[in-house]
């Protein structure tokens, strides 16, 4: 640490001792209320009731008796204030009184809190910079050489040889007006720093204060007042951020028709006051909820206008015309965003064994119930032990547990408080869900769960109990009164099962539609389940999960037994030691459409022979093949015309150049001549030829076009 910087210290320290306001003088001015309320005595209202939701936020009731005026301090977490600012409701229930209003502390930037001393810190100043801003302010510095007493002129940074003649530093100097003249002080070697003015020491010593008051600042106070006469009775209710509450069931399973089934919120107290014998509610909604800053000032922009003066004459420049008005936006304003709060719970499909991450494993090892006193725990022994805490009714679109006795929960701590306890129908299962073919998989050992109950079941981990014996886990979803659910806790290997896909794709009938082959179609998918309980002493009830085809129709069975929007079940009943074969048949039919050519005459024959071709279809595709086979004669024939006459063509030019060299009066010319002729002749010929031919191909081709686009033929 540098001597100034000690001396800084020194100093700071000293004034801080002397000088350190209280938190309050630091926060502002706690505002609101009139002298009566802010000097009204204190009251307490307990928490009376609080609902907790699975939206992340709690609603909280108070609510008691005051007597005249009177003022109720609330101290909530700074993430807190902002939810409460946005729900807070009191009212006077006596109707003699009425709420006077709620002052808080302010919460301006600590930025603009600094700038408002007389000494800004905001930006963390160097010590130059700091004392530069000090100026005109009369200081006194003890320096080695003695001590300079003075007003600040202003600092400034000079460079100066360090120990290596080679290199250069910059340091601070501060230059001030003393009795004697202008001094120049090196600040790297003042002892100590001391401002004279006790004025601006204390504006010094409070902005360190707030600077280290904002880090010890983890919670604030709210004052609500109360004005009237006499004994009145008062409420408040607000709403703040809390722990999701979640709900966790055991299923015991016996050997008896019966199931019990219980059920248990897990409640979380995260702040910092008990809850006493408070009225619990669950809620199992989800309403809207979203954060605002509402404790934080906000400051709107305000254009800067520069003082009206007159100036010298400029040429004018004349632009293209704009939007006049700028944007009368607040600059700095913060742009709030509704943002809904949602619990996050992974939600897991019915009967699907890869949505509870099971894996093929052994069986756990065998425990003796008998060993651990848990053989004699019957739905009866447990009906007897743990009753239902709480009522469910219905409110709106959302479903209510209301716990049944008060609930009493210290400050930062969790409890577990039971809200279901009741016998239910449950039937064992073993469920197959869609996997990979051509290998063995395992179904899980599971249970078709039935809501008898008058409560809604909400979403949860589920502990299965069999004969006093643990079994495993599973999940539910949200379960209504009367509704059921398949769920599963164990990999079932006593009941291997390997599962085969086909697709087949078969023409039902063809027919000719304006000159297209329009193909109807069956497509079939087969999956054929192979089945075998391994287990000699029990059956099984094997429920298979097939997936719905989109566009398909199951075929067989003609039925399932029950479906939903993406799965078909079937169940299958297993005897000890039994194998079955299970198939299911989905089909979809289709139209299809090609061009004629697209299949050759022993195709059309095999599909007439089979039927699913009439004769008319027969005898129209061998005419349009007829005629198609006429047109690519001709069309032969056109282009061995035209190549006969590039023949004769070339031959014609042979003879010229060849015309060219030799005496017109000799035989060989003569020769020459009479060929020409000849060439000739046959090139009119082949020309005349291959006109008619082209007529008589358009022709041909626009009949063949007409009569196959007016072809209609079942």
């Amino acid at each position: 640490m540098s001597k100034l910087n000690a001396a800084l210290v020194l100093t700071l320290v000293s004034g801080l001792c002397c000088a350190l306001p209280s938190p309050r003088a630091i926060a502002g001015s706690e505002a609101v209320g009139t002298a009566e309320s802010r000097n009204a005595p204190e009251v307490s209202l307990p928490i009376t009731r609080i609902t907790l939701y699975r939206s992340g936020v709690a609603s909280f009731e108070r609510s008691g008796t005051v007597s005249g005026d009177a003022t109720l301090n609330l101290r909530f977490d700074n993430a807190q204030v902002n939810d409460v600012l946005k729900s807070l409701v009191a009212a006077d229930l006596s109707g003699n009184g009425t709420i006077r209003g709620v002052s808080y502390a302010s919460n301006a930037p600590l930025a603009r809190r600094l700038a408002a001393f007389g000494i800004n810190l905001g930006d963390d100043p160097s010590m130059g910079t700091l004392l530069g801003r000090l100026r005109g302010a009369e200081v006194k510095i003890a320096t080695a050489n003695g001590t300079v007493t003075g007003t600040i002129l202003g600092s400034e940074m000079r460079e100066e040889a360090s120990g290596n003649a080679r290199k250069t530093i910059q340091v601070p100097f501060l230059n001030i007006v003393g009795k004697s003249g202008i001094h120049s002080v090196n600040l790297f070697e003042a002892r100590t720093i001391e401002l004279t003015d006790p004025e601006l020491q204390s504006e010094l010593t409070k902005a360190l204060a707030a600077i280290a008051q904002q880090r010890r600042e983890q919670s604030r106070s709210l004052d609500v007042s109360f004005t009237g006469k006499g004994d009145r009775k008062v409420a408040l209710m607000y709403t703040h951020e809390s722990p999701v509450w979640k709900a966790s069931y055991r299923v015991l399973l016996g050997d008896d028709a019966k199931t019990r089934l219980s059920g248990w919120a897990i409640i979380e107290n995260t702040t910092d006051e008990d809850w006493t014998d408070v009225q619990l509610s669950l809620v199992s909604g989800r309403p809207v909820s979203f954060t605002m800053d509402l404790q934080e000032p906000l400051f709107a922009y305000r254009p800067s206008v520069a003082v009206p003066s007159v100036g010298g004459m400029l040429p004018r420049l004349y632009e293209e015309e704009v939007d006049r008005l700028a944007s009368a936006g607040s600059k700095d304003e913060k742009k709030v965003a509704g943002r809904q709060l949602s619990a996050a719970a992974a939600k897991s499909k019915s009967g699907d064994a890869r949505n509870y991450g099971f894996a093929d494993a052994p069986a756990a090892p065998a425990v003796d119930a008998a060993a651990t006193g848990w053989a004699q725990l019957s739905s009866e022994s447990m009906a007897d032990s743990m009753a239902s805490g709480a009522s469910g009714t219905v409110t709106g679109e959302v479903f209510h547990y209301d716990v049944s006795t008060p609930t009493t929960i210290a400050r930062q701590s969790s409890a577990m408080i039971p809200i279901v306890g009741a016998d239910v129908k449950a039937r064992r299962v073993s469920i197959l869900s869609p996997g990979p073919s051509n290998q063995t998989r395992y179904p899980m050992r599971g249970m078709e769960l039935t809501n008898s109950t008058d409560l809604q079941l909400l979403p949860g981990p589920v502990a299965v109990y069999d004969s006093g014996v643990y079994a495993g886990d599973s999940m539910i979803e949200q379960i209504g009164p009367g509704d059921s659910r398949l769920i599963s806790y164990a990999t079932d290997l006593e009941v291997p099962a390997t599962t085969d896909e086909s697709a087949t794709s078969d023409i039902k009938r063809l027919r000719i539609v304006r000159g297209s082959f329009e193909l109807r179609t069956n497509a079939t998918q087969t999956t054929t389940y192979k089945l075998r309980n391994k287990d000699e002493k029990a059956s099984r009830t094997v429920i298979l999960e097939q997936m719905r085809l989109g566009g398909y129709k199951l075929a067989n069975p003609s039925k399932p037994t029950s479906e939903t929007g993406s799965l078909y079940r079937f169940e299958v009943e297993l005897k000890p030691g039994e194998s079955k074969e299970f198939k299911v048949v989905q089909e979809t039919a289709g139209t299809s459409t090609l061009a004629l050519n697209s299949y050759d005459d022993r195709s059309i024959v095999a599909w007439q022979q089979e039927g699913k071709a009439s004769p008319q279809v027969l005898e129209a595709f061998r005419e349009v093949a007829k005629r198609q086979s006429a047109i690519k004669s001709l069309e032969r024939r056109i282009a061995d015309l035209d190549a006969e006459w590039k023949r004769t063509s070339d031959d014609q030019n042979r003879t010229r150049e060849n015309m060219r060299t030799i005496d017109r009066n000799s035989d060989l010319y003569a020769r020459y001549m009479k060929k020409l002729g000849e060439q000739e002749t046959q090139g009119e010929q082949i020309g005349a030829e291959n006109i008619q031919s082209k007529e008589k191909l358009r022709s041909m081709q626009d009949d063949l076009a007409k009569y196959i686009s007016e072809l209609n033929v079942e």
